[in-house]
C-alpha cells in the first residue's frame, strides 16, 4: 500500500528548508515529502491577508488528493492558522462520501496554533502581540527581537538556523482564521516542553479547547525548544511514520 504523501507547513519567518534534516530522514523510509513556501514569508511586503497563505497550502494539498493521494500534513507553530483554514472538502471522509480516492487522512501539529474560526495569531494573545515582537511598519513586516534564544537555543548551530529566518508580514498576524480542520480531522499534537515561544501551557490550553470542540488530539511530549526536529530529527520522523500508519 502507498504510503501518505507528506506536506510540511513551517512556522512564521522559517524557511521551507528548515524541514531538509526531517525529509532527510522521512525520505529514505519511503516518504514523498512537499514543503509549503508560504507569500507571507517569501513575497512578506505584498501580503495583505491570510489568503495567499491558505491558497498555498491548499494548491499543494489539491494536487496531491487529486492524484488520488492519501496526505498527511504537518503544521508548525504559526502555519496552523492557514492549514486548517485550507482543507474544506478535502479529507479522505468528505472525498469518500463524494466517491473520490485520496484525501487528508491526519493532521500533525509541533508546538502548532489551533484557531477558532475568525480568531487571528494576535487574538488568540488576547489581542497584544508578543514582546518580542519588532515591527518594521515601513514594510508592514514584523520580525523576533531573539530567534536564537526563541527558537533555537537548544539547536546545534542554532545561530546560523536563526540568519536564515525571514521577516514575516504583519498582516497575517492580525489575519483570522476561516477554518477548524482539526474539528473534523483526527490531529496528533507534539508538544514542546521547553519551548519559550509558545509555552507548554499554552499548547495545552489550546489542544484542550480543541477536545472541547469535538476534535480527536493525540498528544506527545518532546523535551526540546519550539523547533524539536533540528534537535532530534530520528526521533520527530519516527513519530510522523507512526502516526502514518507505521509499526515502529
Amino acid at each position: 500500500m502507498p504510503k501518505p504523501t507528506l506536506i510540511l507547513a513551517p512556522g512564521a519567518w522559517y524557511p521551507s528548508s528548515a524541514f531538509d534534516p526531517l525529509i532527510a530522514q522521512l525520505a529514505p523510509h519511503g516518504y514523498t515529502c512537499q514543503t509549503v513556501s508560504f507569500p507571507s514569508i517569501q513575497q512578506a511586503t505584498e501580503v495583505q491577508d491570510l489568503s495567499a497563505d491558505i491558497n498555498a497550502v491548499r494548491a499543494l494539498v489539491e494536487a496531491a488528493v487529486n492524484a488520488s493521494q492519501e496526505v498527511i500534513i504537518v503544521s508548525h507553530s504559526w502555519s496552523g492558522l492557514p492549514v486548517n483554514s485550507a482543507l474544506k472538502g478535502l479529507s479522505r471522509v468528505e472525498r469518500q462520501k463524494e466517491g473520490r480516492e485520496g484525501g487528508v487522512t491526519k493532521l500533525i501539529f509541533i508546538s502548532a496554533f489551533l484557531p477558532d474560526i475568525g480568531e487571528s495569531l494576535i487574538g488568540a494573545f488576547g489581542g497584544v502581540p508578543p514582546e518580542w515582537y519588532v515591527m518594521n511598519v515601513e514594510n508592514a513586516t514584523v520580525t523576533a527581537d531573539d530567534p536564537y534564544t526563541l527558537f533555537f537555543h537548544d539547536v546545534p548551530d542554532g545561530r546560523e538556523w536563526a540568519k536564515t529566518l525571514r521577516p514575516h508580514a504583519w498582516a497575517t498576524k492580525n489575519s483570522p482564521a476561516t477554518g477548524t480542520a482539526y474539528v473534523h480531522i483526527p490531529a496528533a499534537y507534539l508538544l514542546c516542553e521547553k519551548d519559550r515561544a509558545i509555552p507548554l501551557f499554552v499548547q495545552e490550553l489550546m489542544v484542550e479547547k480543541a477536545r472541547q470542540k469535538g476534535a480527536s488530539v493525540e498528544t506527545e511530549k518532546i523535551q526540546t525548544a519550539h523547533t524539536p526536529w533540528l534537535v532530534d530529527p530520528d526521533r520527530v520522523a519516527t513519530y510522523i511514520r507512526m502516526h502514518a500508519g507505521e509499526q515502529v
